[in-house]
């Protein structure tokens, strides 16, 4: 039998990543090494400044050399980060959250995520996920050994998360639901706060968990969040997941949460335990320091990506051959580029040849073939060139 190339030791293990998960990322990044001038639009970043006052808070605090902010933190996060993060709830929400029992500060929502699957998921448990939606979701399931079912995102004017296409699949074979919103890659939401109770009742009904990414709560552009936080506040069925990472255009400063039971809390809290010890601690103090003062910066930064957003969908709709629905909320736009070329593989190697860097859509599901996720978190003048290289690629 020829053997992998692995060597003997290694041909023993089973592979838990396929070759195949990282090729499209790696050859984009190979192709961008040789043309520098690549204009980005493939990475979820918030591509603008993050608030200064927020940035010189964490420099003076590592400057601190009689209270050393660079230790460990409790595991669970600090008490003076957790508190804040509950004034901001109740702030922004109207929901009422233990600091001390519900919350668990984690390295990005990213982490936040793979604590609740690991504690919660086990093989053969059914979940629902929705499609197009994030493919590393997808991935972390599967790795547990889940059996994915999908229901399908709503399209017209923008993409939606469609209520009755959730409430249609629940029954009580189903274990998890999860609901993004807004939703990566396409902006949909869950706007409709009666059609939420409706899930979360028939979730109580099938003692189905439902997992709620909120990641991008804070960038909406069709009223007020509609977070799921106040529909169950023992927390019996939902754990919520959110980050101020991309809020406050801090990505690389890893500050998530989990707020959730606070059995599931103790639980995560000893699995964090062996993995990160804690979240990051300046990132933690800066925030306990900054985030009640933070709401001006989101604001204006919301109002930036809404301009960016409604100009971007103008200017592609008027491309020959695109379709671009509008965002509800979040960072991308998620256009249909299937007259101009049926593959999103070959669409985004056009457009990188091009000079631009996308998210292929084929990545986030069936749905998403013949798509790309663009980016709109970004200043106007860099939006600005990418459109018009798309532009003349989908018009050569």
């Amino acid at each position: 039998m020829e053997g992998t190339g692995r060597g003997r030791t290694l041909d023993k293990v089973e592979p838990l990543i396929k070759d195949s998960d990282q090729s499209p990322m790696a050859a984009m990044k190979r192709i961008m090494q040789d043309q520098p001038d690549i204009v980005n639009m493939a990475i979820g970043e918030a591509n603008f400044d993050p608030p200064a006052a927020l940035v010189d808070i964490a420099c003076r605090l590592l400057q601190d050399k009689v209270d050393r902010r660079s230790l460990y933190t409790p595991i669970r996060g600090l008490p003076q980060t957790r508190q804040a993060v509950a004034r901001f709830l109740k702030r922004n929400f109207d929901a009422d959250v233990d600091p001390e029992e519900n919350i668990l500060m984690t390295c990005g929502g990213t982490e936040a995520l793979n604590l609740a699957i690991t504690v919660l998921v086990r093989p053969g448990d059914k979940v629902l996920l929705p499609e197009p939606g994030w493919g590393p979701m997808m991935s972390l399931m599967e790795r547990r050994g889940a059996v994915i079912e999908y229901y399908t995102l709503g399209l017209g004017d923008a993409w939606y998360v469609d209520p009755e296409a959730i409430l249609a699949k629940m029954d009580p074979s189903v274990k998890i639901l999860v609901v993004n919103s807004p939703s990566n890659p396409t902006g949909a939401m869950l706007t409709d706060r009666a059609a939420w109770k409706r899930i979360m009742e028939k979730a109580k009904e099938y003692d189905i968990f439902v997992f709620s990414d909120e990641v991008y709560h804070a960038y909406t552009y069709e009223g007020s969040y509609p977070s799921a936080l106040k529909l169950d506040p023992s927390f019996e069925n939902l754990l919520v997941i959110n980050s101020f990472s991309k809020s406050f255009a801090v990505m690389g400063w890893r500050l998530g949460m989990v707020i959730a039971h606070p059995w599931l809390i103790r639980q995560m809290d000893v699995c964090k335990e062996t993995v990160t010890a804690c979240a990051p601690s300046i990132a933690q103090w800066a925030f306990a320091e900054y985030l009640d003062d933070g709401e001006e910066y989101l604001d204006r930064m919301r109002a930036m990506c809404q301009d960016n957003m409604d100009k971007m969908v103008a200017r592609l709709n008027a491309m020959p051959g695109v379709k671009c629905p509008k965002a509800q909320g979040g960072f991308y736009l998620f256009p249909d580029f299937s007259a101009v070329e049926p593959s999103s593989a070959a669409m985004a190697e056009r457009l990188l040849r091009n000079g631009v860097a996308v998210a292929r859509g084929s990545a986030f599901g069936p749905h998403g073939e013949g798509c790309a996720r663009l980016l709109f978190s970004a200043h106007w003048q860099n939006i600005a060139k990418a459109l018009d290289r798309i532009e003349k690629a989908v018009t050569a």
